[in-house]
């Protein structure tokens, strides 16, 4: 009767075949987790900005333009030092510089005027986009204009969208230009500072 055992050479082949399908398993089994590892590793820097980091630089953003609006609109053309002191921290560098050149003009042609800003409030704040290093943002402040021709407090309402940038780890107001405003007038309130760049400018 023919033994059903197989030959030495049927295991042979048999025990191959196993060793090759689990060395392939294992080879497959050694990819999947590099490249695991490897999502692991680049999925934070993929993904991570629009989640944490995002929500954080939004905060910033929003406290900044809240910050810049308000002081902004918040000054005495007779102290001209103390105001650009109070913004030099909240603009760019570049921005900085051509803030400091209209203010020194125009509150010198405003002095006699003694034009004072004050009682400035940020109403609403958003953020309308956001990357690493930039940001739009669009707020909406009221403040009140008193002048040697309007002795009752003249209420402006204005409406901005401000670009923002990220400096030394900091963001910081870049320019920023009037959306809409509605803005009453008396003597010459409208002879505010402002820094805006003409369309189409940069100031980067």
């Amino acid at each position: 009767m023919a033994s059903s055992r197989p030959s030495n050479n049927g295991v042979i082949e048999q025990s191959g075949a196993g060793s090759r399908s689990i060395i392939r398993l294992l080879s497959f089994a050694t990819v999947l987790g590099v490249l695991i590892g490897a999502a692991g590793l680049l999925l934070p820097q993929v993904f991570g900005y629009s989640h944490s980091d995002t929500v954080s630089d939004r905060k910033a953003v929003v406290a900044r333009t809240t910050d810049f609006a308000v002081a902004y609109n918040t000054y005495d053309v007779a102290k001209v030092d103390d105001y650009q002191k109070r913004l030099k921290g909240l603009l760019s560098t570049s921005y900085n510089k051509e803030f400091v050149k209209v203010t020194d003009t125009i509150f010198k042609a405003i002095t006699d005027k003694k034009q004072v800003s004050q009682n400035a409030k940020a109403l609403e704040v958003a953020v309308d986009s956001i990357d690493k290093d930039s940001a739009v943002a669009l707020v909406a402040v009221d403040a009140s204009i008193t002048n040697t021709d309007a002795k009752a407090a003249i209420p402006r309402h204005l409406r901005w969208k401000v670009n923002l940038v990220k400096q030394k780890g900091e963001w910081v107001v870049d320019k920023y230009e009037s959306v809409a405003t509605a803005e009453a007038t008396a003597g010459d309130p409208s002879a505010t500072p402002s820094a805006e760049p003409t369309e189409g400018s940069t100031d980067k």
